[in-house]
């Protein structure tokens, strides 16, 4: 092989060689961008951020409750205690507020697993009538359930639709029954019922037709109440 040839070979031979390594470096896999790394999410708070919370009840008191199961199977007992002002001044009233409660301790004790059902007697009524001392007095009462409730009356004299000699009388009662044992408030209920009634003639004048009428109202309200309790104590049985 000539001189001349051998320099042709050798130039042939290192283009190709330039081209293999060209190609090779266009064609070298170039890895993806690593994905960002996602910050761990913080935890969901179980606890107060203010201190002074924890002066009425810690955090770990809330925690309790918060996570308790209450069970009302072996709950036979209630006691009914109203609070709010009564003001009954007519025998005919004090006779509707009677058969008022008659009926109302009657619906409630329809509860098929309520054995005793009673009205807290007013000497046991503290002054304080804050959950820990009416706890106390069911307590000392022996009952397992305590269901206070007020009412509330609205009447309307003389309104377009009325004539002057008739009433509208609105009740409304409000209640939470409190399981004595753990002092949890285990359900509550809110319930209003309107009247309207006319003077009836065995009436003394129109303050008796009002007042009749309100206690009318206020037992009809009190009923739906002890249907809402009476309903939830069977689910719950």
């Amino acid at each position: 092989m000539t001189a001349e040839r051998f320099l042709q070979a050798s130039s042939l031979i290192l283009t190709l060689l330039c081209l293999a390594a060209c190609a090779k470096k266009t064609t070298a896999f170039v890895p993806p961008p690593p994905y960002p790394t996602l910050a761990a999410p913080e935890p969901s708070l179980q606890e107060s951020l203010f201190k002074g919370d924890q002066a009425v009840l810690s955090n770990q008191d809330i925690d309790r409750i918060l996570s308790a199961h209450i069970d009302l199977s072996d709950r036979r007992r209630l006691v009914a205690l109203g609070i709010g002002p009564r003001n009954i001044w007519l025998p005919e009233v004090a006779v509707i507020d009677e058969q008022n409660s008659v009926q109302f301790l009657k619906a409630l004790a329809s509860a098929p697993n309520l054995t005793q059902v009673r009205m807290m007697p007013q000497l046991l009524v503290p002054e304080k009538r804050t959950v820990p001392y009416l706890r106390e007095a069911a307590a000392r009462f022996q009952a397992d359930l305590l269901l206070v409730y007020a009412t509330r009356i609205r009447t309307f004299q003389r309104d377009r639709i009325l004539a002057a000699s008739e009433v509208n009388a609105e009740a409304s009662a409000e209640a939470v029954l409190l399981d004595v044992r753990t002092g949890i408030v285990v359900q509550s209920a809110r319930t209003s019922e309107a009247i309207a009634a006319k003077k009836a003639p065995t009436d003394l004048n129109f303050m008796q037709t009002v007042a009749k009428t309100q206690e009318e109202a206020t037992g009809r309200a009190l009923l739906k109440v002890a249907d809402s309790v009476t309903a939830f104590l069977r689910e719950t049985k």
